[in-house]
C-alpha cells in the first residue's frame, strides 16, 4: 500500500498510542493467522487504519492483552483482538496484490523486478484470502483505472476510480447498516486523497524517469490548486465519519487525529518536499 494514512502520535494521548499500536500488532497477528506468515511484510498504515474504521463503524467489542511473537519474543507487547475487523483487513490487504500486479506492467527497471519477485507469492495469498467477489470488483476498477491511465486520463477522473475502490472495501459487508453510507463515503474522499498525494509524491521521480503520472503534463506541480483538491477531499472524508453512528470514543479519537493532523501532515511533507525541489532548480 502507500503509508500514507498515518497519524500525528505526539497528539495522540498515551493510551490513545498504545490502542493504535496493540491494534497494529493484533492486525500483523491476524495476517499470519487467516493468510500466511510471510503476508505479514504486506502491513502498512493504510490498513491499520481500515481496521480502524471498521472496528469504528461495526462497533466489534476492542480486547488487548500482552503475548509475545516472533517479531518481539523477549517483550510481551500489547495485541488487540478484535476478530471480525482484523480477519477482514487481513483479507482485504491481500487486494495489494494488484498493486503489484499493476507495478508490473507500469514501471521499468528495479520495481519492475521487484514486483516481479514478489508477484508469485501475492498470487497464493489472493487463493487464500478466498474472497472471489471483492477480487472480481477490484480488478474491474483497476483495470478501468490502468485503463484511463493508458490514455491520459485526468486526475480527477482517475482519482474517482480509485475512490470508487477504497469507497468499496472500506463499506463492504455493511450494506444493510447504519454506517454503510458513510463508510463507502469515507473510503472514497480518502481514495481520491490518496490518489492526488501519490501523484504529487511521484511526480519528479515519474517526470525524471520519463513514467507515467496523471500530472504530466504540467512543467511544475501546480501546488495551491492540489492543496486545495486535497484538502477537500479530506474534509468531505472527516464530515462522512462525523455522519456515522460511533460508541467507541477511543478509536473515534484516533481516527480523527489521523483525518484532521496526520494525514495533512503527510500532505504539507510532500507540497513542501516539492517546492523545494522546485526552488533548487
Amino acid at each position: 500500500m502507500f503509508g500514507y494514512i498515518k497519524p500525528m502520535t505526539s497528539e495522540l494521548k498515551v493510551r490513545e498510542h498504545e490502542l493504535y499500536k496493540s491494534v497494529y500488532c493484533g492486525l500483523c497477528a491476524a495476517m499470519g493467522e487467516h493468510i500466511c506468515q510471510s503476508n505479514r511484510f504486506t502491513l502498512s498504515y493504510d490498513i491499520v487504519f481500515l481496521a480502524l474504521v471498521r472496528t469504528a463503524m461495526t462497533d466489534e467489542p476492542v480486547h488487548v492483552e500482552k503475548r509475545r511473537c516472533m517479531v518481539h519474543p523477549v517483550k510481551k507487547r500489547n495485541r488487540a483482538f478484535i476478530p471480525q475487523a482484523l480477519e477482514y483487513c487481513s483479507r482485504a490487504a491481500v487486494l495489494t496484490f494488484y498493486n503489484i500486479a499493476d507495478d508490473v506492467t507500469d514501471t521499468k527497471g528495479a520495481a519492475s523486478i521487484r514486483s516481479r519477485l514478489l508477484l508469485p507469492g501475492a498470487k497464493r495469498f489472493l487463493k487464500k484470502a478466498d474472497s472471489p467477489e471483492m477480487e472480481k470488483k477490484c480488478a474491474d476498477l483497476l483495470k478501468k483505472l490502468s485503463e484511463l491511465e493508458a490514455s491520459g486520463g485526468s486526475l480527477d477522473r482517475n482519482a474517482d476510480i480509485f475512490g470508487e475502490l477504497l469507497g468499496y472495501i472500506f463499506s463492504y459487508g455493511l450494506e444493510n447498516t447504519a454506517n454503510y453510507e458513510a463508510a463507502k463515503a469515507m473510503g472514497y474522499h480518502c481514495g481520491k486523497w490518496i490518489y492526488i498525494i501519490d501523484a504529487c509524491d511521484d511526480f519528479e521521480k515519474d517526470k525524471a524517469r520519463g513514467e507515467y503520472n496523471p500530472l504530466s503534463s504540467f512543467d511544475s506541480l501546480p501546488v495551491e490548486m492540489l492543496r486545495i483538491s486535497a484538502t477537500l477531499e479530506l474534509a468531505d472524508a472527516k464530515k462522512a465519519f462525523d455522519s456515522a453512528e460511533i460508541k467507541n470514543q477511543a478509536i473515534a479519537s484516533i481516527i480523527t487525529n489521523i483525518l484532521t493532523l496526520g494525514m495533512p501532515e503527510r500532505q504539507d511533507m510532500i507540497f513542501k518536499e516539492n517546492e523545494k525541489n522546485e526552488r533548487s532548480l
